[in-house]
């Protein structure tokens, strides 16, 4: 029988007095700004003290909650092409300094097993673009930027799937893993300049109330299973290992990939 400890308050995440002025002077651009985790870590490093700019692709009532919750400056980009991402970045420096942080918090998951039918190709690289060519244009670009100020925080987001597979989604998993070795490789070119590229991989997170289901309540109750804590992560603390990551402390970790899964196995 799995059974389900709760999350941390959100007192107890908020962190310490010091924590929340960890990033006062600091911009972040966040990408995926109205998902669940983008929401979560504009949230948390606006209360750190980040001047935050979020990406989304489509207006919601999220997104206006999130800048009026926050005071993020909201953008709208399709970074599924290659166009919009590359032009994303002047649009941000119009709106101010460019960021010292960059988060990409965008992407998508894809159900095609290899076993299916036949390959996609056109579907393949869409997700390709999304997931992971998106992710490079934007980190590659913001990086010249942070390496002139000699100060820079990227941090990407991968998957417990990019690192130790993805049963039935072989291409999501693919596009993933990609970024690990691109921020393992990056770092190398960046860390003279105190600039420091990680990936989170976060492994099964609890989806909010009103979301439009990814997996089933059978799937989520076996990948809750799994973990050592017995239930599926909070958004918020996702968010948390990408506040660490952020912040100038974090100055020596580069090139790695964080897995935050709650000690998952299978």
């Amino acid at each position: 029988m799995t059974v389900h400890h709760p999350p941390p308050t959100e007192d107890t995440a908020s962190g310490s007095p010091a924590d929340k002025a960890a990033l006062d002077g600091r911009t972040a651009l966040v990408t995926g700004a109205t998902g669940q985790l983008g929401d979560a870590v504009c949230r948390l490093l606006a209360a750190r003290g980040a001047a935050v700019v979020g990406v989304h692709r489509t207006p919601s009532e999220r997104a206006e909650a999130l800048a009026a919750g926050t005071g993020a400056r909201l953008l709208r980009a399709d970074l599924s092409d290659p166009d919009d991402t590359a032009a994303l970045l002047g649009r941000v420096r119009e709106l101010g300094p460019a960021p010292d942080i960059l988060v990409c918090a965008h992407g998508a998951t894809a159900r095609r097993p290899v076993l299916g039918g036949t390959y996609d190709a056109a579907a393949e690289q869409r997700l390709w673009q999304l997931n992971t060519g998106s992710v490079q244009q934007l980190a590659s670009a913001a990086a010249k930027r942070m390496m002139r100020a000699k100060f820079g925080r990227i941090v990407l987001f991968g998957s417990r799937g990019g690192a130790t597979g993805m049963p039935g989604q072989p291409g999501y998993a693919a596009t993933k893993a990609a970024l690990s070795g691109w921020a393992a490789s990056a770092a190398w070119e960046l860390g003279p300049f105190g600039v420091t590229v990680n990936v989170v991989a976060p492994g099964a997170v609890r989806a909010r109330p009103d979301d439009t289901p990814v997996y089933s309540v059978e799937e989520d109750e076996r990948a809750a299973g799994r973990t050592a804590v017995r239930r599926l992560a909070d958004p918020a603390e996702i968010a948390e290992a990408v506040g660490f990551l952020a912040a100038p402390g974090a100055s020596y970790i580069t090139g790695q990939t964080l897995l935050v899964d709650g000690g998952a196995r299978w």
